[in-house]
């Protein structure tokens, strides 16, 4: 059964490359439609007016865009019903938003978004550093020259515009990193389930890190076992904090605020089950904890690993606490298995 699923993410997002790599998806006939290139080839394809460049296209007159754009959707849809017989995955790769001289416009109309009649959305997110780098390898990035502060407001109405499409057409919506392996798409088609997967990480050493990787790496292997595909995760060290400098206290701020207003209210609110690592030795981390609580009372499953003895009446506000690996790990797979029949997309 074909499958549609439309991409968003602000330039230099990474929402590009991340359709590149599901495409090459072994078992897939993946089709991916971008839309900004469409827009741009509609645009030069008169030979009697004059070629218009990637960094004068949002110069146009908004009426005429939007009637470039209105074309661009036009074609692509009637190239996605003959393209029907050869693919069986379609991903529209697209902008909510057009960010130009210091100006917000719409990128859609609420026409195609409901004409492709998606299966599922998902924005995908990045730091703003390697948002910015990205951007200022193309001519209208260097044009624009965003601050990080910028890009992070630009990302978050992208990410707020992505999830009223969704829940305006009653369809799943997820914010996903740039890093996030695609196979989970296949997952999320299928399943609600998805973990958001738990650590701590300002004061981790490397050798906490490794540990954490390693105990990732068994959660996946559950998933594979049970379904062929890796468990449906998060991990949050997929964009770390910004530590550059040269920063101003407004770009500071704003990237704090944001990190934070990614895990609480972006990764956590989306996912089914929350898992929380703590390697042996480690001591509570206040992230995590509050992690944990708002997952808890938003009704999630969260289970806490913490091998210390000595433990806080507050860790109880979880679903269950394990003082191992070993002690997780027998009883998860079961655990996953029923889930997984519970959380079955109909």
């Amino acid at each position: 059964m074909s499958k549609k699923v439309i991409i968003t993410g602000i330039p230099g997002s990474g929402s590009t490359d991340f359709c590149s790599r599901y495409s090459a998806l072994d078992s897939l006939k993946v089709r991916t439609y971008n839309m900004g290139d469409r827009l741009l080839e509609t645009a030069q394809e008169s030979p009697q007016k004059p070629f218009i460049t990637a960094e004068n296209l949002l110069n146009l007159h908004p009426e005429f865009l939007c009637a470039l754009r209105d074309r661009s959707f036009d074609r692509t849809l009637l190239m996605m019903k003959l393209d029907q017989r050869i693919y069986n995955r379609f991903l529209f790769d697209m902008h909510c938003q057009f960010f130009w001289n210091d100006v917000l416009t719409n990128a859609y109309d609420w026409r195609y978004l409901t004409q492709i009649s998606a299966d599922m959305f998902i924005t995908i997110i990045d730091k703003p550093s390697i948002i910015k780098e990205r951007q200022m390898a193309t001519n209208p990035g260097q044009l624009q020259d965003h601050d990080f502060r910028d890009l992070l407001l630009w990302q978050n109405t992208e990410a707020n515009i992505t999830s009223g499409w969704a829940a305006n057409l009653c369809r799943p919506a997820y914010v996903l990193p740039s890093q996030q392996d695609p196979i989970i798409i296949e997952s999320l088609l299928e399943n609600a389930f998805l973990i958001y997967f738990q650590m701590p990480m300002t004061d981790a050493s490397s050798e906490a890190d490794a540990m954490i990787t390693a105990f990732k790496e068994r959660l996946l292997a559950v998933g594979q076992e049970l379904t062929g595909r890796p468990t449906p995760l998060i991990d949050p060290r997929t964009i770390d904090i910004e530590t550059g400098e040269g920063l101003s206290q407004k770009e500071e701020r704003a990237i704090r605020i944001h990190t934070v207003h990614r895990d609480l209210n972006w990764y956590i609110p989306q996912a089914s089950d929350l898992v929380a690592y703590y390697p042996p030795g480690t001591m509570l981390s206040k992230g995590v904890s509050d992690e944990s609580t708002r997952g808890f009372e938003t009704g999630k499953n969260a289970f806490v690993i913490f091998s210390n003895e000595n433990t806080s009446p507050f860790m109880d506000i979880s679903t269950r606490v394990f003082t191992s690996e070993e002690e997780f790990f027998d009883f998860f797979p079961e655990y996953m298995e029923n889930r997984l029949e519970t959380l079955q997309r109909v």
